[in-house]
C-alpha cells in the first residue's frame, strides 16, 4: 500500500500539542509529513455545500454540473496530488503523518475520502488550551485565528473535542487513538510507544527514548524545532516556528495565566466533557 493511502491524521483543539506529537512521530523514518494542509477543512466545505444544494427543492451550485461520485473522485485525486511529492521524497515511509487541528471537525469527510485513514486525537485540559489560545491571540502569528476571550476559546475546545470523540466512538480502536497531553508530558516514551503500536510500527524502546529526548520542550523552545517540509509555493524548506509558538510545556501553567474566575468559567463550560476524559476540577 502506498503511503499516500496510508495516512494518520493528528487532530485536536488548537494548542493541544498536535505539533509536538507530529514532531515526535516524524522522528521515525517510517513516517513522513509536512506542513498543516487544511485540505479537508477546505474541500470538506465544498462537499458539504454540494450535499446541501443538491438536496434543495431547486438544486443548484456544483450539483448542476457534477455528480457527487465524480466530485468525490476529483477531491481524492487532488489529495493524492497534494501529498504525492512528500511521498516521493520518502519512498520507504509507511505512514504519512498529517497534522491539522481543524481536521477534528471533518473526520467523517476524511474517512469517506481516505477510507484507510487512521486518527490520533490529542486532548489537553481545556483550561490549559484556553490559556494558550489567549496567549496566541496576542501574538502576530495567532491574532487572525486564536480567540481573544476565554468563553470563545472554551467553545473552540468543546467543538473540536466533541467532534473527535464522537467520531472515535463510531470508528473504534482500530482506527482511533486518544492521547492525553498530560500523559504524553509525564511519560513521553510510553505514550509515544502507544502511538507507534497503534500504527503497527516496531520501533525499539531505545529509539523511542531518543525521539522523546530530541523533542523535549526545552529544546523546541530554544532551538525553534525543525521546520516541516513544504513542496509548493513555500519552497522545499520553511523557517522554524515563530517566536512564542512553543510554550513552557507544563501541565498546569494555566493556573498562573488564568484568573480564578476565568478558570472556573472555563471549567463550568467544559466540565461534562472534561470529566468524561478523566479530568478533575
Amino acid at each position: 500500500m502506498t503511503v499516500h493511502r496510508k495516512v494518520v491524521f493528528v487532530v485536536g483543539a488548537p494548542r493541544s500539542g498536535t505539533t509536538w506529537l507530529q514532531r515526535l512521530l516524524l522522528e521515525e523514518p517510517a513516517c513522513c509529513g509536512g506542513q498543516e494542509s487544511h485540505f479537508f477543512a477546505t474541500f470538506g466545505r465544498v462537499l458539504r455545500d454540494f450535499d446541501h444544494k443538491a438536496g434543495l427543492p431547486r438544486p443548484h451550485g456544483l450539483a448542476g454540473y457534477w455528480t457527487r461520485e465524480d466530485l468525490m473522485q476529483e477531491i481524492r485525486t487532488l489529495w493524492d496530488r497534494t501529498i504525492g511529492p512528500l511521498r516521493d521524497r520518502h519512498p520507504a515511509a509507511r505512514w504519512l503523518v498529517e497534522k491539522t487541528p481543524d481536521h477534528a471537525l471533518w473526520m467523517d469527510t476524511i474517512a469517506e475520502i481516505v477510507p484507510d485513514a487512521r486518527f490520533i486525537h490529542i486532548v489537553r485540559d481545556s483550561r490549559a488550551v484556553v490559556a494558550s489560545l489567549l496567549r496566541a491571540s496576542r501574538q502576530p502569528w495567532g491574532r487572525g485565528w486564536a480567540p481573544s476571550s476565554a468563553d470563545a476559546a472554551a467553545d473552540r475546545w468543546l467543538a473540536h473535542v466533541r467532534a473527535a470523540e464522537a467520531f472515535g466512538v463510531a470508528a473504534g480502536s482500530g482506527r482511533f487513538l486518544r492521547v492525553r497531553y498530560e500523559d504524553l508530558l509525564a511519560d513521553t516514551p510510553a505514550e509515544l510507544r502507544r502511538a507507534f503500536d497503534f500504527l503497527e510500527l516496531p520501533v525499539a524502546d531505545a529509539r523511542v527514548a531518543e525521539f522523546a529526548d530530541r523533542q523535549r520542550f526545552d529544546r523546541q523552545a530554544t532551538e525553534g524545532g525543525s521546520a516541516f517540509e513544504s513542496t509548493g509555493a513555500l519552497g522545499p524548506t520553511t523557517p522554524p516556528e515563530p517566536e512564542g509558538f512553543f510554550g513552557r510545556g507544563t501541565a498546569d501553567g494555566w493556573r498562573q495565566e488564568l484568573s480564578p474566575l476565568a478558570g472556573w468559567r472555563v471549567w463550568r463550560r467544559t466540565a461534562a466533557v472534561m470529566r468524561d476524559l478523566g479530568y478533575r476540577r
